[in-house]
């Protein structure tokens, strides 16, 4: 018991605190990478624009702080069929990469067109930035598990595990 000098140590349980959940966090995304069929829940129809809304208040605390514009064009009438949270997670890993990518401000452009892919019927959504761009090195190496260009904000997972859920959609 801390009794009155508790005060003094709460910026240093809160930092604690914080730390913990990110260590959670890697080692959920850690397990979605090795086992993603193991994380993977049901799958329902779903309008793409609606999954869109209910993803944008998860990166509005990013957004908030920035001079990003974003710009929204819901074509895809066609319903998709997967899991709700699986799509949302791709969502604010695109979402919040394109916002990194945009340090001075920008614009966010989200899109979502129907489409077909090898003969079969689906929906295509784009989610596209005004951000500096990457090099050809980086592009290269932007799937890879654990390679990142933000250090100490990223874990180098987001992209290889936004990239294993779609292709086990078939996307």
């Amino acid at each position: 018991i801390m009794g009155a000098d508790a005060g003094q140590a709460q910026t240093e349980f809160r930092l604690i605190e914080q730390q913990m959940d990110r260590i959670t966090e890697i080692v959920t995304k850690l397990l979605q990478f090795a086992k993603p069929q193991e994380y993977s829940g049901y799958t329902e129809h779903y309008a793409v624009a609606g999954v869109i809304s209910d993803t944008l208040p998860l990166v509005q605390h990013l957004l908030k702080r920035t001079t990003i514009a974003v710009e929204r064009e819901d074509r895809a009438l066609q319903p998709i069929m997967m899991n709700r949270a699986e799509l949302q997670q791709v969502l604010v890993n695109l979402i919040v990469n394109a916002i990194h990518a945009m340090p001075d401000g920008g614009q966010l452009f989200l899109r979502s067109v129907d489409s077909d892919m090898d003969g079969q019927e689906g929906v295509a959504i784009r989610i596209t930035d005004t951000g500096a761009g990457m090099t050809p090195e980086v592009m290269q190496k932007v799937f890879d598990p654990f390679f990142t260009t933000k250090r100490r904000q990223g874990t180098g997972l987001g992209l290889a595990i936004s990239r294993e859920i779609v292709h086990a959609h078939g996307g």
